[in-house]
């Protein structure tokens, strides 16, 4: 899966400024990352050059131990049931062997 496959927004974006003293810090929307199991970064230009080079990203927050959830409910079947999965798209057809 890449971010073009993605059908969501960024949940922030930011505008990037060159910073060869790496001294910029962009602030981010606090609720929006609070309990972040996973983050994705998409850097999407490079000021005009061929190649991208990222030395560093810096996150600050509080460390929490990462919860693994086992299944809590889950229903099994021995085989399908149709009548489980109605789709009005599907046009049933019969075909005839003789």
């Amino acid at each position: 899966m890449s971010f073009d496959d993605s059908c969501r927004e960024p949940e922030q974006a930011f505008h990037l400024n060159r910073d060869p003293m790496a001294q910029l810090e962009y602030p981010t929307k606090i609720a929006r990352f609070s309990n972040v199991n996973h983050l994705s970064v998409h850097i999407s230009r490079n000021f005009g050059t061929e190649s991208t080079r990222v030395y560093y990203i810096g996150l600050r927050g509080e460390y929490s131990q990462a919860h693994r959830h086992e299944v809590t409910i889950c229903n099994y079947e021995a085989s399908a049931n149709p009548a489980d999965c109605k789709v009005d798209s599907i046009i049933p057809q019969t075909n005839v062997i003789s």
